[in-house]
């Protein structure tokens, strides 16, 4: 939840697109717009959760799934995610030292940036919020691959319950921009933030897959 809470993708398409939307519309209409484009990252997290919990409830009644084998390559995967967190996911070069540049090409940026400054109603809102929860898919697959097989290990009448609360903390980035904006923040402020936050966010997020490396492998010794 905390990685999930971290990464930066979602947040900085948000803030953009909130900006633009202030500049071309009222600040309600603007909020309005914003709600949905949050609405549409919760249904995309909750597709892609549930997706991936249905297919592990599955797979598990296999008992050859859920081996040693499987919970090292997990573990394995935990490990390559943190180092491409910690050495590749801001961009590093010269000129970007005082960004919040990801790894993307830039000529994907660009090109979501104008779907974004296009965006012109409710149902554009939501499917914009809907496909950025997506660009993050190599750092969240696996952690909603461990995230259900810890459910199934501990209560599967909990697995609800713990869905809607990574939900809620992977859209509170979200939220925290929307209140930001609403109490004439701008996003030259949000920026300067999230500039002087970004080693934070990158050790803290290299750290959190390590640790997340360490236990799976751990659990697939004790398997």
């Amino acid at each position: 939840m905390v990685i999930q809470a971290f990464l930066q993708t979602s947040p900085s398409i948000f803030a953009i697109f909130y900006h633009h939307a202030l500049g071309k519309t009222t600040a309600k209409k603007a909020d309005d717009r914003a709600l949905s484009f949050i609405l549409g990252q919760e249904i995309a997290i909750a597709i892609f959760f549930l997706a991936i919990y249905i297919l592990i409830s599955f797979l598990s009644v296999e008992k050859t799934f859920l081996d040693t084998v499987f919970m090292w390559v997990l573990s394995g995967l935990f490990l390559a995610e943190a180092m491409f967190a910690f050495f590749c996911y801001f961009r590093t070069d010269k000129k970007s030292k005082n960004t919040t540049k990801l790894f993307y090409p830039r000529a994907f940026v660009k090109s979501f940036i104008f779907h974004i400054e296009h965006a012109k109603n409710r149902s554009d809102t939501i499917i914009l919020g809907f496909v950025s929860a997506f660009l993050d898919f190599i750092f969240i697959l696996p952690l909603l691959v461990i995230s259900s097989i810890a459910i199934l290990h501990i209560s599967s009448r909990a697995g609800f319950v713990f869905i809607i609360a990574y939900i809620i903390i992977a859209t509170l980035p979200l939220f925290t921009i929307r209140t930001l904006y609403r109490t004439d923040h701008n996003l030259a402020d949000i920026q300067r933030f999230r500039v002087k936050k970004k080693i934070f966010f990158r050790i803290t997020i290299a750290i959190s897959y390590l640790i997340l490396a360490i236990l799976t492998f751990i659990s697939g010794v004790s398997i």
